[in-house]
């Protein structure tokens, strides 16, 4: 039974004080949750310890990482976290050195709420924070990217990795969060008793909604307020919350500029606007680091992905599979002009990390050279993780990255494009030896180890990797007392989202985007009657979403259409049952792209509508079309917004409606029958009763708009049409505008005989008062 050592109060100005917890034979650290002992310094760091002694000297406490009683430097929290972090390296295992390197998929808590994971007593249940391995509670994680996952202890005692992905958002209490994170840096500092070192433990999210917009609505505020203020609060405030729960490192931002129209990840982005991205990249990276000058003791670690610029995807393919593996760029100087800058935004305010991309770039005659500050980019056809001449000479030499590199997750089984043929443990050390400090997904330590001993992998490489995750560490003063606690993570949670309330709802506000108004139709009279009619398409990416624990908004089409029903009823108006009793029809149409990122079968379609045929390929295999056709239903019932638009017309009303945007989309089955428009770019759970509620605003004109697109709408399948063409031998698909140049510039890359005949002239859409909705274009009132 593991038990806390008496009480020990030091008296000494040197000596050493053993570890408060000492496992007996037959114990295993994993038994009982250990409480951590804290010592102070006096203008120094705190010392937190469960299973390591205390080094006492000159009457200062040092964390004996080692449990060997003598003071390394790397123990030594006087010295600079570069020396620190270089001593450290020296004295990790090989197996330490290799787990180090990775970051698991999956790391839940089994329970989300600390009451369930307590006795009566109030002792922690460790089975119920993180399971044992072979117990009950061990599962596999659901089946990702090809990769399978266990989520078990086994991935620290045994495989020794020190970091993982947290994927509840904020479904579990901030206390479990941090609970968890306590519970793996005790299974890691038992190393210290083992021959090895104490590492703390790391938890990874992606973003996590606080209530704000997601992506694209922050993209149309910023860009309608001409500033990226709301931006910074917004991260200062969630950064308060993450470090108080143990979230020290986030996969994100997504800084990658939407150029081509089908990507199904443009959700994610920003938007198209060089400007405002970067702006954007800029406040997030201050307000989440704390600052502007690299990280420091109150920093969360941000992973700026997906360098150099995921949005010139072939054709809209994704490359989390292999069908979408290649990235164009067919316009000269687009990567610069367009891709790049947010990154140097990132780097010039000192970017913590850095994530590459999945795709990998062509260099036969589809792509032309790309420069940047006239240096020639890499064209070596692999992924970027693998691409030395992307992530060590450009973004260090040439953009002046300082930050450690971690590759996106499955680079080494599933995003293996041009190194099929290569072992695995080849494959970690061409990442690793081209700059790639962490790698994501896999659990497969000994193969790094296979990779240096068989003369793969240069010791010197693997050496460097640990030295930048390490310095990250040290920087963030995370080693000395890695413990949390876990009572204040509620009351941070708490705290920081009352007070980001009414920030989070005004942002909101701004994101609402009013595209059309005929004849002053917003905002309207209160009091009249409407009918709601909530329109929406098949969701194929829902089952994975509430799999990987995240809040899916909307649910039922017909529970979201009575959420609306009572808020126009929450403000007075009377809301009845059919087109003809009303004085204006209110339609919420929520298009959703028939392709999701892990599951391509076709060729995203941009078209609103259902049971839209289009040509089956093999499935996120390859481009090949296999011949068959499938049906796909971006929105149900859209043959009912004309019929609405007739009935309500006839007898001298109006009809408004509400486009949710993630993609761009063909708008000639929607803005010719409206009389106004407003666009809502969020979607995420926690934030849906504030953009709806916001929507409200504008059309009442509780809140006059002031929201810009972020991007631009198409006018016409034209635009995008693809062609077959051959080139350098092969039949290839070829897109009317380039893939590579964002919708507010595609017409200067257009046949000029394909815009001559499409809907005003333009790869924009035009609306009946002859506004264009490019990126940037909004009305007010």
């Amino acid at each position: 039974m593991l038990e806390r050592r008496q009480e020990f109060e030091p008296t000494l100005k040197d000596g050493y004080i053993p570890a408060p917890y000492e496992l007996e034979e037959g114990d295993c650290i994993r038994d009982a949750y250990l409480e951590p002992v804290i010592y102070h310094n006096d203008g120094g760091p705190d010392i937190g310890v469960t299973t390591c002694g205390v080094i006492v000297q000159d009457g200062l406490y040092f964390k004996d990482m080692d449990n060997d009683g003598v003071l390394s430097p790397y123990e030594d929290w006087r010295l600079s976290a570069e020396e620190r972090a270089t001593d450290m390296v020296s004295h990790l295992r090989l197996d330490q050195q290799a787990g180090l390197v990775l970051n698991n998929l999956w790391n839940n808590p089994v329970v989300r709420h600390l009451g369930e994971a307590t006795d009566e007593d109030g002792n922690v249940i460790v089975g119920k924070v993180m399971p044992a391995k072979g117990s009950p509670e061990a599962l596999n994680a659901p089946s990702f990217l090809g990769m399978e996952s266990s989520i078990d202890d086994s991935n620290i005692l045994e495989k020794k990795l020190t970091a993982g992905v947290y994927r509840l958002d904020m479904a579990a209490d901030a206390s479990m969060v941090a609970l968890y994170h306590n519970v793996a840096t005790q299974m890691l500092e038992h190393e210290a008793c083992q021959g090895g070192v104490a590492i703390p433990f790391s938890l990874h999210t992606n973003p996590i909604n606080i209530g704000y917009p997601d992506q694209l609505g922050i993209g149309a505020a910023v860009l309608g307020d001409g500033s990226a203020d709301l931006v910074f609060n917004m991260a200062d405030t969630d950064r308060k919350m993450m470090k108080a729960a143990g979230l020290d490192i986030m996969y994100g931002p997504q800084v990658d500029v939407a150029t081509d129209p089908r990507w199904p990840r443009i959700s994610g982005t920003y938007g198209e606007c060089v400007d405002a991205t970067s702006a954007i990249t800029d406040a997030l990276i201050r307000g989440y680091q704390h600052g502007g000058d690299g990280l420091n003791e109150e920093s969360v670690v941000l992973t700026v992905k997906h360098f150099p610029g995921d949005g010139p995807s072939e054709n809209g393919f994704e490359p989390h599979v292999p069908i979408g593996q290649w990235r164009l760029y067919p316009t000269e100087g687009s990567l610069e002009k367009y891709h790049l800058s947010p990154f140097q935004a990132a780097f010039d305010a000192k970017a913590s990390a850095i994530m590459p991309d999945y795709s990998r770039p062509t260099k036969d005659s589809r792509s032309v050279e790309q420069t940047y500050h006239g240096h020639v980019t890499s064209t070596e056809e692999v992924p970027s993780t693998y691409n030395k001449g992307l992530i060590t000479e450009l973004a260090r030499d040439v953009m002046g990255f300082d930050g450690y590199v971690n590759s996106d997750s499955g680079i080494i089984y599933v995003q293996n494009y041009g190194l099929e043929d290569e072992s695995v443990p080849a494959r970690y050390a061409k990442a690793i030896s081209a700059g790639t400090d962490v790698i994501g997904g896999p659990i497969d330590p000994e193969n790094i180890v296979k990779a240096v001993e068989e003369g793969l992998l240069p010791k010197k490489d693997l050496d460097r990797a640990n030295y930048r995750r390490l310095l990250s560490m040290f920087r963030t003063k995370r080693v000395d007392n890695p413990y949390l606690d876990i009572h204040k993570a509620d009351q941070a949670r708490h705290d920081n989202l009352e007070n980001a309330k009414r920030s989070a709802y005004a942002a909101n506000q701004k994101a609402v985007v009013l595209a059309k108004n005929h004849n002053q139709t917003l905002p309207l009279a209160a009091g009249a009657k409407v009918y709601v009619c909530c329109l929406k398409g098949d969701d194929p990416g829902l089952a994975l979403a509430q799999a990987m624990g995240a809040a899916a908004g909307g649910g039922n089409v017909d529970e979201f259409q009575n959420k609306i029903e009572a808020l126009f009823e929450q403000r007075g108006f009377t809301v009845v049952d059919t087109p003809e009793e009303a004085d204006f029809a209110y339609l919420h149409v929520w298009p959703i792209l028939n392709n999701i990122v892990f599951n391509q079968t076709a060729m995203s379609v941009l078209q609103m509508g259902e049971n839209i045929e289009v040509e089956a390929r093999e499935a996120n295999k390859s481009q090949q079309k296999t011949g068959e056709i499938l049906k796909v239903s971006t929105l149900h019932g859209v043959e009912r917004i004309a019929s609405i638009a007739h009935t309500v017309h006839e007898s001298g009303g109006k009809v408004i409606a509400t486009l949710v945007v993630n993609n761009p989309w063909l708008l000639d089955t929607l803005e010719p029958y409206v009389d106004a428009l407003t666009m809502q770019y969020t979607v995420s759970g926690v934030a849906m009763d504030n953009a709806l509620n916001a929507q409200l605003d504008v059309l009442t004109g509780s809140f006059a708009p002031t929201g810009k697109m972020p991007l631009t709408m198409v006018s016409s399948p034209d635009v995008i049409a693809i062609s077959e063409r051959e080139i350098d031998g092969h039949v290839r698909e070829v897109c009317a505008s380039p893939n590579d140049v964002p919708g507010i510039d595609k017409d200067r890359y257009i046949d000029p005989e394909i815009l001559a005949n499409v809907p005003g002239g333009s790869y924009a859409h035009q609306d009946a008062d002859g506004n264009y909705y490019r990126a940037g274009f909004g009305l007010t009132y």
